[in-house]
């Protein structure tokens, strides 16, 4: 058992809603050029994140955390970089889900870090 568990249940949480999230996409005004890309993205990132995060409740190690970061702030910039930045509520949902992913993440860094120091 790890010291961060809460913040990588919460990860993993968020990892499957990025990954349904082209259902909510395709319900927007997005065009479906624009709708296949986010779609796309979400669902690759999302699985990754929930992955990452599901490894990291068997066994804390850093390189997971800072895969999440990393993803966390592409899921933030994602609007901009598939052209949703206009519509609302995708933008929203990647700005806040893709902030909270980073966020946990970069606070269970340093637990991580501090375990494996520990063995």
């Amino acid at each position: 058992m790890n010291n961060a568990r809460w913040e990588n249940w919460t990860n993993l949480t968020l990892g499957i809603l990025l990954f349904l999230a082209p259902t909510f996409f395709k319900n927007n005004n997005l065009t479906s050029e624009v709708a296949a890309r986010a779609g796309w993205n979400a669902w690759i990132v999302g699985a990754i994140i929930a992955v990452s995060a599901g490894m990291a409740l068997r066994n804390l190690k850093p390189w997971e955390e800072w895969t999440n970061l990393v993803l966390g702030a592409w899921v933030v910039l994602s609007p901009w970089i598939f052209g949703y930045s206009t519509e609302g509520g995708p933008l929203w949902y990647s700005l806040i889900l893709g902030a909270v992913v980073a966020t946990l993440s970069a606070i269970s860094i340093p637990i991580a870090q501090k375990l494996q120091y520990q063995k």
